[in-house]
């Protein structure tokens, strides 16, 4: 009997080495990434600051311009469906936020609300674009309806796609969080994941994310933990990006300051930010409408891009 169980526990503790040391990766250069995710309409901006801004520039030139903006831990990539739907009829420009994506870490290691607003607006002057319309998923959701209470002179329409609104503890479901985000919330854990980063990561935070586990495909996955580690990228997850910040009622306040129309898309069986968090864009922006879809998670632009790209074109085209 006790050789059987130091058979199992020898067993265990070999099995755990194994599933440690297959989740250990070293950061990738960006050189790799970029030859392997970049593409015709991928852009590169040095930024006065330090750092280089990877976008994508796609659509009608001639057309009305439509800025996108990815959520955490997500990239430009995140709209390729959607930006060939919306190609015909606007100019599509989607961003890597500092951080993440081809951009990656940038060496003021600022990665602040403010600082993407800063960014958007360097972008916008490098592009000649006086005038636009914004838009973003779940934290990119937040940083458009930031930028459009900053900037209203620029901002014409704003468009949220499962957006992050001023935080509260109802509306972040934080027991449906992806692992890794709870993971994040230690510093001991903190440490540990910058080497530890295993592929089911991306994968489990797919699965939480989508509400058709069928969309949660092997390639999206391996797209997802490419990008997270672009050299640099970890460190600024982990470390820079996690110093809490409680902005709750200053932000409510720039929440209401915003005159832009809005169009809000909610997926209602979202599980990382709860349909009802739209109610704090319903009541406290001027000019809002809601479309929630059913049988929809948290990424509406990936699960329903034919309906989001009909609504998006409906709302963006009247009165232009």
């Amino acid at each position: 009997m006790k050789r059987v169980f130091h058979f199992s526990l020898l067993a265990l503790i070999i099995s755990t080495i194994v599933l440690i040391l297959n989740g250990i990766y070293f950061d990738i250069p960006k050189k790799v990434l970029e030859a392997k995710y970049s593409n015709h309409s991928s852009k590169y901006l040095r930024l006065s600051e330090g750092g280089r801004l990877h976008y994508r520039d796609e659509g009608n030139h001639d057309k009305h311009a439509l800025v996108l903006l990815h959520g955490f831990m997500g990239s430009s990539l995140n709209f390729k469906k959607l930006s060939a739907l919306l190609s015909d009829d606007l100019r599509i420009i989607s961003l890597d936020l500092p951080g993440f994506g081809l951009t990656g870490a940038i060496p003021t290691r600022d990665y602040s609300i403010n600082s993407a607003i800063n960014v958007i607006n360097e972008l916008a002057e490098n592009l000649n674009i006086d005038k636009f319309s914004i838009g973003g998923n779940s934290m990119g959701g937040r940083v458009s309806w930031r930028y459009a209470s900053a900037h209203p002179e620029r901002a014409y329409k704003l468009i949220l796609l499962a957006s992050s609104g001023v935080e509260r503890p109802s509306q972040t479901q934080k027991s449906e969080r992806p692992l890794a985000w709870k993971l994040m919330g230690s510093n001991t854990t903190r440490n540990f994941l910058v080497l530890f980063t295993p592929k089911f990561f991306a994968y489990q935070g797919l699965e939480k994310s989508l509400y058709d586990q069928a969309l949660a495909t092997r390639s999206l996955a391996e797209e997802f933990h490419d990008l997270v580690l672009m050299e640099g990228s970890r460190d600024a997850v982990l470390f820079d990006m996690n110093r809490p910040q409680d902005e709750s009622h200053y932000e409510l306040e720039l929440l209401r300051k915003i005159r832009a129309p809005t169009l809000l898309i909610h997926g209602e069986e979202d599980n990382i930010i709860s349909v009802e968090s739209r109610l704090q864009f319903l009541e406290n922006i001027a000019d809002v409408q809601a479309k929630i879809y059913p049988k929809v998670g948290h990424l509406p632009m990936y699960e329903s891009p034919n309906l989001t790209a009909e609504d998006i074109k409906k709302f963006l085209l009247e009165k232009i």
